[in-house]
């Protein structure tokens, strides 16, 4: 017989699955940008995580269901475990590409390159001034060369919320974003040799148009399959319809981006290069789309208005949260400021999600990020803050 606190567990096993698909995803881009073996291993680690997670979401839902009635609404249950299989799969697929040493292509280089912020993995070393600072301090950027701590790595374990009493130690990995020139100064700092200057990259030459625009498109389908997930995980967690429609339209326009990107491919590349070099270009094209395809498949529980068991019942909170599409035109206030100096979220509880600029996402915006003629938000955040939120940004809400 299942225990009482059993539905609970659910809950926590869709949080920590919402958490490790978030990271993977991450991660895999990282390894296959920076050929890095040990970011792929950690994707394959998070992998079999995630598989070990649906299958305690099935054990979980095979305990919990004791009639055919029972059974349709646990299906639910099956098909958000049925849709982490695929998302980890293919965050799998895509960092076997590393592993396998195959090349990489100038428009991942230039993807990198023109990101604001990257990834990157520090170990802290015997020399390392790191040694011993405490978790609470972590989270200050300035002790680490300006970049944000998401994780860290301690004795063979992940620790994505750090406590306030961890010490780092040797042998720790951090896992930091920032800018290129931040991450190289914390990796400098983890080594010990901080007294070092880092010299910063040269920009990347020889880049052709064509790699430039498929090296966009890689990265608004990063972004937008990033949204998608959060969005497909949120609309589940918080009963939210809106949220579920939203990642529709974000699943319909990866197949748009997805069919542009092979057209540019076949046509601008595949004469001039290697067949081992565009690989891994279409195989990144093709995980984010099966991601949407994944969180669709999520949000598609939310959409069809399945009554759902109590183990589900408990997983989810009615929220009056809600997602809306503001597009800012020429004359709207907001046209020119940083998100950070609005103080939207202070002034009417909405936040900015993703910004779609041109064909370009950019998915969970800094507070530093200037907003543009033309950029179309995705907002969340309780219903009753839309109207007034459309007044500070002075954007016009597109309907559906």
């Amino acid at each position: 017989m299942a225990s009482e606190d059993e539905p609970r567990n659910v809950r926590d096993i869709l949080v920590e699955m919402k958490d490790a698909s978030e990271f993977a995803l991450s991660l895999a881009y990282a390894s296959l940008m920076y050929q890095d073996r040990e970011l792929a291993e950690e994707v394959l680690g998070l992998e079999s995580e995630l598989d070990e997670l649906r299958y305690n979401l099935f054990k979980t839902t095979i305990v919990a269901g004791r009639s055919p009635k029972e059974a349709e609404e646990l299906a639910a249950l099956l098909d958000i475990g049925i849709a982490v299989d695929e998302i980890s799969d293919a965050m799998a697929d895509l960092v076997r590409l590393v592993l396998k040493g195959y090349p990489v292509h100038p428009a991942l280089s230039w993807m990198l390159y023109t990101a604001e912020e990257i990834i990157g993995l520090v170990r802290i070393e015997e020399a390392s001034p790191l040694i011993s600072m405490r978790g609470e301090d972590l989270y200050d950027p300035a002790n680490m060369a300006g970049c944000e701590v998401l994780a860290v790595k301690k004795k063979g374990r992940w620790i994505f919320d750090v406590p306030p009493d961890l010490e780092l130690e040797v042998g720790d990995l951090l896992l930091l974003e920032g800018t290129k020139d931040s991450i190289e100064t914390a990796r400098a700092l983890a080594r010990g040799e901080n007294s070092k200057p880092v010299v910063p990259e040269k920009p990347l030459e020889k880049v052709d148009e064509a790699s430039k625009e498929i090296a966009e498109r890689l990265n608004s389908m990063k972004s937008l399959s990033e949204l998608a997930i959060y969005l497909a995980y949120a609309s589940i967690l918080y009963n939210n319809p809106a949220m579920a429609s939203e990642v529709s339209r974000l699943e319909d326009e990866l197949d748009e981006l997805e069919d542009e990107l092979f057209a540019k491919v076949i046509t601008d590349l595949l004469p001039s290069s290697r067949p081992e070099e565009v690989i891994p270009l279409i195989r990144a094209a093709s995980a984010s789309e099966r991601l949407g395809d994944a969180a669709s498949r999520m949000a598609l529980i939310v959409e069809r208005g399945v009554p759902a068991h109590p183990v589900l019942e408990i997983v989810v909170e009615e929220s009056e949260d809600t997602v809306v599409r503001v597009a800012l035109r020429e004359d709207s206030e907001a046209v020119g400021w940083k998100i950070g100096d609005l103080d939207l979220e202070e002034k009417t509880g909405m936040w900015i999600l993703a910004i779609k600029r041109g064909v370009r996402w950019i998915y969970a915006p800094k507070d530093e990020e200037i907003l543009r003629e033309g950029d179309i938000l995705i907002l969340t955040g309780p219903k009753e803050g839309v109207e007034d939120a459309i007044k500070v940004l002075g954007g016009e809400l597109l309907e559906d």
